[in-house]
């Protein structure tokens, strides 16, 4: 392989790897998101079932 064909790869490569590290890193805030928000639907669905205190 000429030198210009190995660098092409090479940073084909790097780009590659870039790119799955930022699907990964814009996936695990949407999985923190998601995560965040079940836990507070899960909350108020039990805070919805609790009985209103009487005055």
């Amino acid at each position: 392989m000429a030198p210009e064909e190995i660098q092409a790869l090479a940073d084909a490569t790097e780009a590659d790897a870039a790119q799955r590290y930022a699907r990964r890193q814009r996936f695990n805030s949407l999985l923190t998101d998601a995560v965040r928000r079940a836990e507070a639907m899960s909350r108020l669905e039990i805070a919805l079932q609790l009985p209103l205190p009487r005055h």
